[in-house]
């Protein structure tokens, strides 16, 4: 099949260009993209801090069935659908051994295979999700991080009760704490900045401590004196790895994760002493569907999300400025870029 997209050909360069991709039509629908979502993973591999192959940028995608066989998972022409970009290798040793979740070289699109900025995609049937009317398209675009953030509270097993200091309050972390209350958690979120936090509170968030507080002394008031028994540490957030550590009760569980593979480092000195359990989770594979059924039962509210908006051909222009603001003021905007 044959599409145009734009290709990352060298660091900060993008060209668009034709591609082309077998295709079993048996069981991969013809998707019309009509929205993606530059993620930050997308603009660090523009900026050359993030290794990638000569493909097509866009980690997020949403679009509509342009041809499908019959009888193919339903998909029918017309159809709106959010596609997973999270795709198994298939070839080492958890693929199998039947955990395709657990996969040791999980493909991402825009990293190793090509991503949503372009006209048409052709995906397996079962990464192809329909969306119904109540999902509107900028809530469809966060599905991938929604899922992200179920990983997380799984892998830390949170029960009701739990106090869990969220380090990071961007749209992820914001995103992680309601749905930490829909799990009747206690989310006590660590932001650097005053419009994050005013952004946190205004969607539910109770807890929300910023620059000007007394971080470790209010966490050690909120908890009882006990700390934070689950950590979870945003990778993008600005804040020190090490805050995730000193907020973190003797022997706790600690998630490293985020929605960027941003380089970052830290001293494991604390962890150590407090024996604590770290663990890293980077997607939301098979998370999918959990994320839509969500975002139907209005748990996770996006309304504090004020993103860019820019069409196809401008794609080159936004990433020149994305970079530019990125490196000056070390924030990101979250951006839709209107493909049609």
């Amino acid at each position: 099949m044959f599409m145009k997209g734009w290709v990352l050909t060298g660091e900060k360069v993008l060209e668009e260009r034709e591609v082309t991709e077998p295709v079993s039509w048996a069981v991969s629908p013809k998707i019309k993209i009509t929205k993606t979502l530059i993620t930050l993973n997308d603009l660090l591999r523009y900026d050359g801090e993030l290794e990638s192959e000569k493909v097509v940028l866009g980690e997020s995608g949403i679009g509509v069935v342009s041809e499908a066989e019959p009888n193919l998972f339903d998909l029918k022409k017309g159809m709106r659908v959010y596609v997973e970009p999270n795709r198994e290798c298939g070839e080492c040793y958890n693929c199998l051994n039947g955990n395709k979740k657990e996969c040791s070289e999980m493909r991402v699109a825009g990293e190793n295979y090509n991503g949503f900025l372009r006209d048409f995609v052709s995906a397996p049937s079962e990464k192809v999700f329909v969306l119904p009317e109540t999902v509107s398209d900028l809530d469809a675009l966060f599905i991938n991080q929604i899922s992200l953030a179920i990983n997380a509270v799984d892998k830390l097993n949170v029960q009701k009760g739990d106090y869990v200091a969220v380090i990071g309050g961007n749209s992820f972390g914001i995103i992680l704490s309601q749905l930490l209350i829909y799990y009747s958690a206690v989310p006590i979120l660590i932001t650097s900045d005053d419009e994050s936090a005013e952004k946190a509170k205004n969607s539910g968030i109770y807890y929300v401590l910023g620059e000007k507080d007394n971080v470790i002394k209010e966490v050690a008031s909120i908890t009882g004196g006990r700390m934070a028994e689950k950590v979870i540490y945003v990778n993008e957030s600005g804040i020190p790895a090490t805050r995730a550590f000193s907020l973190a009760s003797f022997g706790a569980d600690v998630a490293l994760t985020g929605v960027s593979l941003k380089s970052n480092s830290v001293s494991l000195n604390q962890a150590i002493k407090k024996q604590l359990d770290i663990r890293c989770l980077n997607h939301g594979y098979g998370n999918t569907g959990t994320a839509i059924n969500l975002l139907i039962n209005k748990a996770i509210n996006l309304s504090f999300v004020k993103p860019n908006v820019c069409s196809y051909e401008n794609v080159p222009d936004t990433f020149k400025t994305l970079s530019e603001n990125y490196k000056s003021t070390g924030k990101y905007t979250e951006t839709v870029v209107e493909m049609v």
